[in-house]
């Protein structure tokens, strides 16, 4: 309910998406809640209909749950399912849960309740509206020494500018918290050259990870390794080992058999991805044709990725379908 209604008035827009994620990680407590308490074969079976396209499964499948879990809960779990107005939801659990009132702000809900129960994109989207907020600068400090290099970025932010804007209630938190200037010197003296949340929108620019949210591609931030390359400077040759995925940041990469190019990369490209799935010989030499800043990713890292995230895999594996299929397509025509 608190979500729903967050998501109604949130001052940030890019925090509806990222509620909408949470809310589809609520969705997924709850079915496992489900499983402690009914057959789990049922719940299971349910939970993987519910999300199937054809609607005569959804059904099916709420159908199942009706006759199993308590009304109240079923009535929930559907608003939650369907695909339906936002302020519709909001009428379904104001009907079962009783009139919402906001105590404060979802931004400061979500500081609050920190990485126990908010993803870390999420969290850096509210630290954006924090520095004015009362009763979360304690939160803000803690923060700072987040393991998510996303949520580290914006909780040093968040200080800078409650610094700039509200420089008593900072001087205040400095004499609270005496480690806090060095805490930030340290920050900004360790931040990368591109921030983290850079990274996370030229992963959101590819096509490779475009439909997959940032509430997951923050997950491959900290296996993002910075690389840059001179102008004629080979970054791999046909027939090396491959093991890394490359994303340019910036410059251009020239994709070449022989003499022969195949193909030219830019800002948002990316190339080598067979890489992460086998590690087989590179089927051509790639070459910076300028000066390039890169990002690559390896492929034990990203393994430990795919395992925790599964959306990260299927949308790989969708994105190497289509590079086949227009393979296919050229060879037919």
């Amino acid at each position: 309910q608190h979500l729903l209604h967050g998501q109604h008035t949130a001052a940030l827009p890019a925090l509806v998406p990222a509620l909408d994620y949470e809310l589809n990680r609520v969705q997924q407590r709850i079915f496992g809640l489900l499983l402690q308490l009914h057959p789990p074969a049922i719940i299971h079976d349910a939970q993987r209909n519910v999300a199937h396209a054809a609607r005569e499964r959804q059904a099916n499948a709420l159908e199942i749950l009706d006759n199993l879990i308590p009304r109240p809960v079923y009535q929930g779990l559907q608003a939650l399912l369907e695909v339906s107005p936002l302020p519709e939801k909001i009428r379904t659990f104001d009907r079962l849960l009783g009139p919402f009132t906001a105590a404060e702000p979802i931004e400061t809900t979500i500081i609050r309740g920190g990485e126990a129960l908010f993803s870390d994109w999420t969290i850096s989207l509210a630290l954006q509206r924090v520095a004015g907020m009362r009763g979360v600068l304690g939160q803000l400090v803690q923060l700072l020494s987040s393991p998510s290099p996303l949520v580290q970025e914006g909780a040093a932010q968040a200080l800078h500018r409650l610094a700039t804007e509200h420089p008593a209630r900072y001087q205040h938190l400095l004499s609270a918290h005496p480690h806090l200037a060095d805490a930030l010197m340290h920050h900004a003296a360790s931040a990368s050259r591109i921030s983290a949340a850079a990274r996370v929108a030229l992963l959101k620019h590819t096509s490779l990870f475009a439909e997959t949210p940032e509430n997951v591609l923050s997950s491959i931030v900290p296996i993002m390794k910075e690389i840059s390359f001179a102008e004629g400077q080979q970054i791999f040759a046909k027939g090396d080992l491959g093991t890394s995925l490359f994303v340019v940041y910036e410059g251009e990469v020239g994709i070449f058999n022989g003499p022969q190019q195949l193909a030219t990369f830019g800002p948002g490209d990316f190339f080598g991805e067979l890489a992460l799935l086998d590690a087989e010989p590179r089927s051509a030499t790639a070459v910076a044709q300028g000066p390039v800043l890169a990002f690559h990713l390896d492929q034990d890292d990203f393994y430990d990725v795919m395992e925790e995230r599964s959306e990260v895999l299927r949308n790989i594996l969708r994105v190497l379908c289509q590079r086949l299929r227009r393979q296919n397509e050229k060879m037919v025509s």
